[in-house]
């Protein structure tokens, strides 16, 4: 039995149930230590590698725990496959990654500290992705074209009516991240356009591995304005066969819709669907920067 365990196995532990940095700090001080500090982080992301993915279903929170769940399936590796409305959000850039809404926290000093542990989180994750890329592991993202045709309508002229053009760069580095790499890397890294909705969002680590696992995230959009609240449900993960057979058939069923005329894996065609919506908002040279200055290098490059 331990009896007076450490800061950092106390945060993790805390933190792996979704509680909040103030209630954090609460039980912290009940075993007389300082409130979390910049200098509990590293101890932190460390205590998170070593989380493991087991069991019929693990539920996932909004806010830090969702990102820290994101970090382990990271870790695991090998073969990725997306389902989702866009490019993986692996590929968006740190600062558009980190312009997400914050959970509402007690005072400014904890508020501060969510967001420098989410960050080091978020960087954490992109860390392991480049790490997971250099080895050769493959990502591929299925999206449904209408979906896909709906997020760039929406998001394009949003960043136009706020005059917000550095959002704007930051979303045209995104879809440039995703597409110079299908163009530079076509087998490891695809963008498979179809006709087929399969309405889930999820992905499976590990795919065509001993032990692949499932994160379902769900479509549901949650907002921020309850300080009172204290779980948003964001999904689950599961290593369970069954559960894992039935996301396997959603993506078989996505890559039997692909026949012809119904779909894009040429990321040459993806370029052109993606610099069309650009086009129409009168903005496609942002994303002609982008794209051609990672594409005036053959290696691996991300904003």
């Amino acid at each position: 039995m331990i009896n007076h365990p450490g800061k950092d196995k106390i945060a993790s532990i805390l933190l792996a149930l979704n509680k909040r940095i103030s209630n954090v700090n609460e039980v912290l001080a009940e075993y007389d230590y300082q409130p979390l500090c910049k200098h509990d982080i590293p101890a932190i992301l460390n205590n998170n590698r070593k989380r493991k993915i087991s069991g019929p279903l693990m539920p996932h929170y909004d806010r830090l725990y969702f990102e820290l769940m994101l970090v382990v399936f990271e870790q695991i590796g090998g073969t990725k496959i997306v389902i989702k409305n866009q490019p993986s959000g692996i590929y968006q850039p740190y600062r558009l990654y980190m312009m997400k809404e914050f959970q509402l926290e007690l005072t400014g000093e904890e508020e501060r500290f969510l967001y420098e542990i989410t960050g080091h989180v978020v960087r954490d994750r992109l860390r392991l992705f480049e790490e997971n890329c250099a080895k050769g592991d493959l990502i591929s993202t299925y999206m449904c074209k209408e979906c896909l045709n709906e997020t760039l309508d929406k998001t394009l002229p949003r960043f136009i009516a706020d005059n917000d053009h550095g959002g704007l760069q930051l979303f045209a580095q995104y879809m440039a991240n995703a597409t110079s790499c299908a163009l530079k890397f076509p087998d490891q890294h695809k963008l498979l356009v179809t006709n087929r909705c399969s309405i889930f969002e999820f992905f499976i680590q590990d795919a065509d591995g001993a032990k692949p696992v499932v994160n379902f995230t769900g479509t549901a959009n949650h907002t921020y304005n309850n300080p009172y609240d204290q779980h948003n449900l964001e999904g689950f993960s599961t290593s369970a066969p069954a559960m894992l057979k039935l996301f396997k058939t959603e993506v078989e069923m996505c890559r039997k819709a692909m026949g012809p005329g119904d779909f894009t894996d040429d990321p040459e065609i993806f370029v052109k669907l993606v610099m069309d919506k650009f086009k129409r908002w009168k903005v496609s040279h942002v994303f002609e920067e982008a794209l051609d200055e990672l594409m005036s290098t053959p290696d691996f490059k991300l904003f």
